[in-house]
């Protein structure tokens, strides 16, 4: 049996960042939307560390949501500090002292606090905002996607891993489902690549922070970075601290070396021997050990680009354009896309007049109408352009980033771009873009 959902409403399925934030857009708007998400509940599981919310999109779509104010309470700017040094601890930039570090004395320790302007906020206050913004039973849980077909050209029947939930049909369908998206195939049957590199996911518990290991990470996060490896703790809410150890190996490398049932902490480590003058040991060993997990890191090419004939269907966020961590702009642009979904979502239904309506009713009279399927779709696929168009320059930098940050004196490279870029918003003259000028002088592009 079938349950088939009133043509009005929104499918969305996944409550991740972007598809929690597209629901409230939606909601704001009186626009009928429901969440499929496979978890049991919103603390079924860790959420990862702290994120940095950029102007132009994160801190945007909050506040086109109405959720800054509530975002504030929660934004740490000090988090954005970074220090980068090499394995040998020779440290290459330091944010922790703002003065020293753009003071062109050769022989300072370069340190500063925070450029403001990407606050950081923890992943799992992110998230929490963005349910309690929903009306309650928004979000079902315990509803994992087994599979999303066409029923027609404009139907879509979803059927969910517990069978004995029913199946759903709906006429708008959006994927906010990761980079394995269930929803994705109706529209390509490309798979993201592997980007090359794995990562290691720890988590320090604050009474695990001793003084030296917070001395060690700083503000906010710290960068590790040698030939093929890196180690990234990042400082996050209450005083814990994530710890994120990536190793360059081939793809098939993991399913040949599981993480181990026990000693995770010490396999992890063995990978990164003396680091640090055993400071890397030190916070690793600091981790919690049933938290430790290993992921692959997959990218889409920036210039990859779909068509479908489907209408009423479409993918955002890492469904659409996942890529690796080294940019900073995986959650920022899944937040963006949210926001420009929402937006033309609602200047359709807000504009469209059903049968047996006066064109004199208000836009909340035709609120609960879908338009005509052509219009539907041309909007829909106008939406994937300017995503994609938008999203292919952080895809860009992400993989430039990480090929750069694991490349040979990775350190030195990265450290001196951020260099460049402390100049240039301090006021010094600088090229128009720094990170292509100085990573063409360097060899990396």
């Amino acid at each position: 049996m079938t349950d088939t959902l009133t043509t009005s409403q929104v499918t969305i399925i996944g409550a991740g960042p972007s598809g929690l934030l597209l629901a409230r857009y939606l909601q704001i708007h009186d626009i009928p939307v429901v969440i499929y998400e496979r978890e049991a509940s919103r603390n079924a599981r860790t959420q990862g560390g702290s994120l940095d919310l950029h102007p132009g999109t994160g801190l945007k779509a909050l506040r086109e949501t109405g959720l800054m104010d509530l975002a504030e309470e929660k934004l740490h700017s000090e988090a954005e500090v970074l220090k980068i040094m090499d394995c040998k601890k020779k440290v290459w930039y330091d944010e922790n002292d703002y003065e020293a570090l753009f003071n062109k004395s050769p022989d300072y320790v370069p340190k500063r606090q925070a450029m403001k302007g990407r606050p950081e906020i923890d992943r799992f206050d992110l998230r929490d905002i963005l349910i309690d913004s929903l009306r309650p039973g928004t979000i079902q849980w315990n509803h994992g996607v087994k599979s999303c077909r066409a029923v027609d050209d404009s139907t879509y029947e979803v059927t969910f891993l517990n069978e004995h939930l029913s199946p759903i049909t709906t006429s708008i369908l959006i994927g906010a489902d990761g980079t394995f998206s269930r929803v994705r195939p109706l529209l390509h049957d490309t798979l993201p690549s592997y980007a090359g590199i794995i990562m290691y996911d720890l988590t320090v518990p604050a009474s695990n922070m001793t003084p030296t290991l917070r001395e060690f990470v700083g503000a906010g996060g710290l960068m590790i970075l040698e030939d093929g490896r890196c180690v990234m703790p990042q400082s996050n809410g209450g005083g814990k601290c994530k710890v994120y150890a990536g190793l360059r190996v081939p793809e098939d490398w993991l399913e040949e070396h599981p993480l181990p049932e026990t000693g995770k902490r010490e396999y992890v480590n063995s990978f990164y021997p003396g680091w640090c003058e055993g400071l890397v040991e030190q916070i690793l060993m600091a981790a919690t050990e049933e938290d430790v997990t290993v992921r692959k890191i997959f990218e889409y090419d920036p210039k990859f680009r779909w068509s479908t004939d489907l209408t009423g269907v479409t993918i955002i966020g890492d469904a659409a354009h996942v890529m690796s961590p080294f940019a900073g702009e995986g959650v920022n642009q899944a937040l963006a896309d949210a926001l420009l979904l929402g937006q033309t979502l609602v200047s359709l239904y807000s504009t469209a007049t059903p049968k047996g309506v006066e064109s004199s009713k208000t836009a909340s009279s035709a609120a609960l109408h879908l338009p005509e399927p052509q219009v539907l779709h041309k909007a829909l696929r106008d939406f994937e352009k300017k995503m994609m168009s938008r999203a292919s320059g952080p895809m860009s930098e992400s993989r430039r980033n990480l090929r750069m940050a694991l490349g040979p004196d990775g350190a030195k490279k990265v450290g001196r771009i951020f260099y460049w870029i402390g100049m240039a918003l301090t006021g010094v003259e600088m090229v128009a873009s720094p990170f292509k000028a100085l990573g063409g002088a360097l060899g990396v592009w």
